[in-house]
């Protein structure tokens, strides 16, 4: 440059160089005065602007005005220093972004408009998340650098906009925003001078907030302390929760607050109050999870919805009838008490977001009022329903008491009931257990000629399915079906609509029904919520007291029995002869129950038919058609058709219509059986006839009368058996006694003089007679014959076969000194002359005292033993059968050499075949070792230790067998 300017020099004279230097010298100076003015100027202006920022910002914080205001005085500010003719200004509240000033194009628009910000999408998001301004000169330009995309709510966007963050402490509160049509409307500058009064209105904006924060809080305290106030002074459910509703309104000018309470018996919610520019219905009800409001109660945490339609619980099919059109917000608050739920508080607004943390602490705070109130108000009203509950107990158990018959109580029941529970209709049926129907007692509500005619209704089992109902599963039943009161109880109107039936019983017994008109309709059950229980208390009272008086009708009546039983017990015990009991029996029948007719039937079990015994109320030409026309059994059985089906012997009675001739005869229409049953057998029967008339009146207490009678009848046909059959069985016993005697007069004397030997015999028999036998017939030439057999029976068939067989061995064998040929014609005779089918086994031996020689033949009996002095033994086997099976028969002779000293042993199967406890025989092996071990003893001894082996291995089994026994020695010297 100075080069330039020395070139230029150089080419000017002197003057002219004074002149350019003068001139040179004047600009320079002239631009420095234009500098110097301008700087002053600008400062000037700074200085101007600095003191309107400084004014602004004294304005702002000295402002004491609501956020609203606030906001329009910042706007106002702002015009100061720039364009504000399109300007917003937004608050933040959480996620959600609140424009509370707003104009476009200096024309107003419509706040609040929320705007929720929770993924921190659009501009404002960003200025929230990076705390920093941003100026946009122009949107179309810089639409792909912008740190985010706009979202506009405008059909003409702008082009240029500043964007500042209010920023108060570490929080961003909200934003200011400045926008233009126009690009590259707003500068660096104008974002400085709108960033310094953002920071002086976000300090007057949380002061403002903090302000209207603690105004508000100290209004809802307040609230909550007038609240607290109002409702603890009221004892109404009803008006502390239209205080609530009220108070709520008017606080928080929301269009719409509810109160809802638990109903503890079918777990829904019920509308209470409810107030605001559109009021519920009083009928709504919501189940647990319906809606917001359902969904507060089922999870017990208070559900804040501050855009209902963002929320998945709330459903508008479920709040058809509680939800208002313009609702945009709602909070459920579950009303809590000693930790349970006793309702809930509803409140709903028309704007979005209209719930803050603040609204909600303190709802929270007014629904644990109200929950203090309710549970309040519900203890004061159960202290006053158990103190009326308890009077009326007392009521009911002191009328109760003072009854001293079944109808005194039933009929102060049926008045009582009514009086304290209000009811316009109350009747009481009585179980009739002897005819199985209810019958009616007492009604009250009815009408005079339905009243009277009452006592004569009777309801059986399957006539009124209600009734049913009750009567099996003992729960209170309600039906809108009729009962079939019967065509001579008119239906009136008074039993119009639903009739509840409750069962009178106690643990054991079903006693009776009370039915009462319904119980449980909305209006009754808000007079008195404890009516169930009250009625519940009169029917165990009742049932208490029914019951006592039952048992002592039962009691009396079992007296009266008792008396009349032992009046007929005597009268029987002083006879003797059964006609003359029976006859007694009968003849008292009628005196003590009242029938016309009573018949005894002794069973023939020989003929299987019921002859007649002694009768009552039956003329003689009947007594005569009875005893040509004996009842046989199975016409008894079919009749009584029960008794045919189960066969066995039934201590009841049972009614049934007798045959034609039967009735005629009897004279009834009607006839009740009583079975004479004893020792596990149908014995007879005594029947009873009755008129129809009489069956009405058959109670219980006849029945028992009747049924010990016949108890008593069956004894007399026992005993009167049991006598006969002692006596037969007396008379028998003395006749197989003196068979027992003739048999044994029949037996020969045990110890016989047989020469060089000697005898010992034993005899016993099973039974009184025996079919054993032994004997001793002398023969010619000294000889003697040995006879041991077994007729194959027992008793008094055998004993008689063996009288007839003794006789005739003993007559053959003196004819005969063949042992053989004795027992071969024994045998054919027995086959002539016995007709039966009994046999015996006979074994016969001759004995030669000369020459010590034993003939004998074996007709099929048990071989005796020949037990040597040694005490080598043998057995005396022979060919032979038993006598009396065929006509001809053979048997073989043989002989056998006894040496001195030589022993044999006679016996029946009786012996070796003795059985002890465990079915173990004798057997030939204990035979054998007991007579060797004593065969050197007397032949007394040796039958002695045989009796006592026997007996020792049989212990106490009885024996089915005769036992007999002979024992021979040979003592020839």
């Amino acid at each position: 440059m100075s080069s330039i300017i020395l070139q230029v020099i150089g080419g000017f004279s002197l003057p002219s160089l004074y002149m350019f230097v003068l001139t040179m010298a004047m600009t320079f100076i002239i631009l420095i005065a234009i500098l110097r003015y301008r700087s002053g100027q600008a400062l000037r202006q700074r200085v101007a602007e600095l003191e309107a920022l400084s004014e602004a910002g004294r304005v702002l914080v000295g402002a004491e005005l609501d956020l609203v205001s606030l906001c329009e005085l910042i706007a106002r500010e702002c015009g100061q220093v720039i364009d504000n003719r399109t300007f917003q200004i937004g608050l933040l509240d959480g996620n959600f972004y609140d424009i509370v000033f707003w104009t476009v194009d200096g024309v107003p628009q419509e706040i609040p408009r929320t705007f929720d910000l929770t993924d921190d999408s659009g501009i404002i998001g960003w200025v929230r998340q990076s705390r920093k301004p941003l100026l946009v000169r122009d949107f179309l330009e810089e639409a792909e650098t912008l740190p985010a995309s706009p979202r506009y709510v405008s059909d003409d966007p702008p082009r240029s906009a500043i964007f500042i963050p209010l920023i108060s402490g570490e929080s961003v509160i909200g934003a200011v925003a400045a926008q233009s049509g126009e690009p590259a409307h707003f500068s660096e500058e104008d974002m400085r001078r709108l960033m310094i009064l953002a920071n002086q209105a976000a300090a007057a904006i949380a002061n403002g907030r903090m302000f209207e924060q603690e105004r508000q809080r100290s209004a809802q305290l307040e609230l909550v302390g007038r609240i607290a106030k109002n409702v603890s002074g009221t004892v109404d459910l009803r008006d502390v929760f239209e205080i609530v509703v009220e108070e709520i309104q008017d606080a928080f000018d929301f269009h719409m607050v509810n109160v809802f309470s638990l109903d503890v018996l079918t777990g829904e919610l019920v509308l209470k109050a409810s107030g605001g520019q559109e009021a519920l219905p009083e009928y709504v009800r919501l189940q647990p999870g319906q809606g917001l409001i359902g969904s507060a109660l089922s999870q017990q945490v208070t559900i804040v919805a501050n855009d209902v339609a963002e929320d998945p619980r709330y459903q508008e099919s479920a709040n058809d009838e509680f939800a208002m059109p313009h609702t945009q917000a709602e909070i459920a608050i579950p009303m809590i008490a000693d930790s349970e739920v006793i309702g809930v508080l509803d409140v709903q607004s028309p704007y979005l977001n209209a719930f803050t943390q603040t609204e909600k602490t303190v709802l929270e705070a007014l629904a644990a009022e109200i929950a203090v109130a309710i549970a309040r108000g519900k203890q004061l009203a159960w202290q006053r329903e158990q103190a009326w509950l308890t009077a009326a107990q007392l009521q009911v158990a002191e009328t109760v008491g003072r009854g001293r018959s079944l109808e005194d109580i039933v009929t102060a029941v049926s008045r009582l009931t009514p009086m304290l529970l209000g009811l316009d209709f109350c009747a009481i049926l009585l179980w009739d257990q002897d005819r199985q129907v209810y019958k009616g007692v007492e009604v009250f509500g009815a009408s005079p000629s339905f009243t009277r005619r009452f006592a004569e209704v009777r309801l059986a089992v399957g006539d009124w399915g209600a009734l049913d109902a009750v009567h099996v599963g003992r729960e209170m039943v309600c039906t809108q079906k009729k009962p079939p009161w019967g065509p001579y109880l008119p239906q009136k109107r008074q039993l119009d609509g639903a009739l509840e039936l409750h069962p009178i019983d106690t643990e054991n017994e079903m006693l009776g029904v009370m039915i009462i008109d319904e119980l449980a309709t909305t209006e009754k059950r808000a007079q008195f919520s404890r009516r169930e229980e009250l009625l519940q208390n009169i029917l165990d009272q009742s049932a208490r007291a029914i019951e006592s008086a039952s048992l002592r009708i039962a009691q009396q009546e079992e007296a009266w029995v008792n008396a009349a039983l032992l009046q007929t017990a005597e009268v029987v015990n002083s006879l003797f002869h059964l006609n003359e009991i029976l006859d007694t029996i009968v003849r008292l029948v009628p005196m003590l129950v009242g029938v016309p007719s009573a018949i005894v039937l002794i069973r023939d079990d020989v003929r299987e038919i019921f002859r007649p015994g002694p009768s009552f109320g039956i003329t003689e030409m009947g007594r005569g058609l009875l005893s040509s026309l004996a009842l046989e059994e199975a016409e008894v059985m079919n009749t009584n058709r029960q008794l045919a089906d189960t066969g066995t012997p039934n201590p009841n009675y049972y009614a049934f219509k007798p045959p034609s001739w039967l009735s005629q005869v009897m004279r009834a229409s009607q006839a009740y059986f009583f079975p004479l049953n004893a020792r596990g057998k149908l014995v007879g029967a005594l029947v009873v006839g009755l008129t129809e008339e009489a069956e009405q009146t058959l109670s219980l207490r006849w029945i028992n009368i009747l049924n010990g009678i016949a108890h008593q009848a069956a004894t007399a046909v026992v005993n009167d058996h049991l006598y006969k059959e002692t006596a037969e069985r007396d008379k028998l016993a003395q006749e197989l006694k003196l068979a027992h005697e003739i048999q044994a007069s029949l037996i020969p004397n045990g110890r016989p003089a047989i020469p060089q030997c000697s005898v010992a015999c034993y005899w016993a028999a099973a039974r009184q007679v025996s079919g054993d036998f032994y004997d001793f017939i002398p023969l010619s030439d000294g000889r003697w014959g040995i006879v041991i057999a077994d007729v194959a029976d027992k008793g008094v068939p055998a004993a008689l076969f063996m009288a007839l067989s003794r006789t005739v061995i003993r007559t053959v064998a003196l004819n005969r000194s063949d042992p053989a040929e004795v027992l071969m014609r024994t045998n054919q005779i027995l086959d002539t002359d016995s007709q039966s089918d009994l046999f015996v086994t006979v074994f016969y031996a001759i004995w030669h005292p000369e020459t010590q020689m034993l003939t004998y033949a074996n007709g099929g009996h048990n071989p005796p033993i020949l037990l040597k002095e040694n005490g080598r033994s043998l057995l005396l086997t022979g060919e032979g059968m038993a006598l009396g099976v065929i006509p001809e028969i053979f048997v073989a002779k043989n002989t056998v050499q006894i040496a001195s000293g030589d022993t044999i042993i006679f016996y029946t199967d009786g012996v070796t075949e003795a059985m002890n406890e465990d079915f173990d025989e004798f057997g030939m092996e204990r035979l054998y070792l007991t007579v060797r071990a004593h065969r050197h003893q007397d032949v007394s001894q040796i039958v002695s230790a045989i009796t006592d082996a026997v007996n020792a291995h049989a212990g106490d089994t009885a024996q089915f067998d005769d036992m007999t026994l002979v024992v021979m020695k040979d003592e020839a010297t």
